[in-house]
């Protein structure tokens, strides 16, 4: 085989990501708080550039009604009205129309149209921040480092649970009420109805929270919070049980009524009292307490005049100033070649970052407004409602590439009358349901019913995988055998012979 080389001359076109849209595709994937972060750095480096909150007087929301659609306009279309919605970062769909460029002012999309959108702005400006660009990983840094919350930690665990997308949108429900000690600051009873839903459903969740690190959270008093410690521990015993059940005489200095009541001698009063110094009473204490942290959605939902409303949190949505006056003074003043190198270039990288974030408000609108469009189910009659929902389907409905759905969706909360909880809770996949008429069953509530009828059944009786199939199958939704023990394992149930032996054992006690 002979070898030989040789010159070709190929042409061929390829996507270049530019440094200012890698920049503008981080601002999409950030949440408020690290937006103000990200924001306040550049700000350090930037003197036309000023971070403030978002103007809170406007009322234009984005309302989602029945028959209406969201729609994300196209780059060439309408600039006079993209600028108008880009003032404000909200846009009005008209209740029972479609959105047109007559009443929907919306940006494009980061992934197609989204470069059409990045060549206009370089005809206008044409520098690329560099200071962003060097700065990022110090950005990231401070970002990442930022003492961690309470809820955030939570939240972090409950995302990474095997709990079914429902079950985690009712463990959300009930972290929003966990106080900074770490417990839970109402009733389950209060807490069910206060949101519309049942104790019962919500009683699983909570054992499951109580399992989270670290050991002690979601307890309802000191008394739970120390036994769920000694559990972990494996130091619980029928003593131990007596002694936490008279915590009042250890703070009385009743040691003497509280050792007859154990029946044990002083030693061993002494041990569980040297076990109980161990214990951390408080254990959400230990992360950071900001309420900021732990109470700021990204997103807030609500109704108006009989409509779902979605619109942003401005109490967190920090905005850009420009100053073009002091811009414009330098200009007149300065002769250096340099000097006015760098103000042009601030004064463009400005523009840009300002341009930038109201085009990441706008798509999170769209994307959010069509999410909750689509689970109007969900918000009117509970989690157990929420309906399957994949990225693509929101993408598809909106005109957006699916990973710019993903990036938006991945890192933002939303405040809803139900609970505050990450977008991403609202997607959820399906299974095929009997009945043309009938729309496909959202995984996730079916993973539900399976835990209600397990909820339900009777201790000496509990239900097969056989007979949960049936009835679910009697309610139009096709489930096989082997799919009903796949959620039960994903739920943690054990299998109905084991159920019945538990019982057994209990009852014996």
């Amino acid at each position: 085989m002979q070898l030989s080389q040789s010159l070709r001359l190929k042409q061929k076109q390829s996507m270049v990501m530019t440094p200012r849209l890698q920049q503008a595709i981080r601002m999409l994937q950030m949440n408020n708080l690290d937006l103000q972060t990200y924001l306040e750095t550049e700000a350090l480096e930037n003197p036309f550039m000023e971070v403030q909150q978002a103007d809170t007087d406007n009322e234009r929301l984005l309302s989602i009604s029945e028959g209406s659609e969201v729609e994300a306009l196209n780059g060439a279309a309408a600039d006079t009205g993209l600028d108008r919605a880009m003032q404000d970062g909200t846009a009005m769909v008209e209740d029972k129309k479609p959105a047109t460029a007559e009443n929907v002012q919306e940006t494009n999309q980061y992934e197609s149209a989204e470069f059409d959108f990045e060549a206009r702005l370089n005809s206008q400006m044409s520098t690329v921040s560099q200071a962003a660009e060097n700065d990022w990983d110090m950005i990231s840094t401070r970002i990442s480092e930022r003492a961690i919350s309470l809820m955030a930690h939570v939240e972090k665990q409950i995302e990474l649970s095997q709990m079914s997308e429902t079950q985690k949108i009712m463990a959300y429900v009930l972290a929003s009420h966990l106080e900074p000690s770490g417990w839970l600051g109402k009733s389950l009873e209060d807490i069910a109805e206060e949101k519309g839903l049942d104790i019962e459903d919500l009683t699983p969740i909570l054992q499951n929270l109580q399992s989270l690190e670290p050991t002690g959270l979601f307890a309802r008093d000191l008394k739970e919070c120390l036994r769920l410690q000694a559990l972990e521990q494996q130091t619980i015993t029928p003593q131990f049980e007596v002694f936490l059940n008279h915590l009042e005489l250890l703070a009385l200095g009743k040691l003497d009524v509280l050792q007859r009541k154990c029946k044990c001698s002083e030693a061993d009063l002494r041990d569980m009292l040297d076990t109980v110094r161990s214990f951390d009473p408080k254990p959400g204490m230990k992360f950071d307490d900001s309420n900021e942290i732990i109470h700021a959605p990204d997103l807030v939902v609500f109704k108006k005049e009989g409509n779902w409303v979605v619109d942003l949190n401005r109490s967190t949505l920090p905005g850009i100033v420009i100053d073009e006056k002091y811009a414009e003074e330098l200009d007149r003043k300065i002769k250096e070649k340099e000097a006015r190198e760098f103000s042009a270039n601030a004064l463009s990288s400005a523009r840009w970052l300002k341009r930038a974030m109201e085009q990441r408000n706008n798509t999170t609108l769209i994307i959010s407004a069509e999410i909750i469009k689509q689970q109007t189910t969900f918000l009117d009659k509970g989690p157990t409602h929420l309906k399957p929902l994949l990225l693509r389907d929101v993408a598809k409905a909106v005109s957006m590439h699916e990973s710019t759905v993903s990036r938006v969706t991945s890192g933002i909360m939303i405040e809803t009358p139900i609970g505050c909880f990450p977008l991403k809770s609202f997607f959820s996949v399906s299974l095929n349901s009997q009945s043309d008429s009938t729309e496909n069953a959202s995984a996730a509530a079916v993973r539900n019913k399976i835990q209600e009828l397990v909820n339900r059944e009777s201790p000496s009786d509990p239900l097969s995988d056989d007979a949960i199939a049936e009835i679910i199958s009697k309610q139009g939704i096709t489930l096989a055998r082997r799919t009903v023990a796949k959620y039960r394992q994903l739920l943690k149930i054990p299998s109905s012979t084991e159920r019945r032996r538990r019982a057994k054992i209990s009852n014996l006690g």
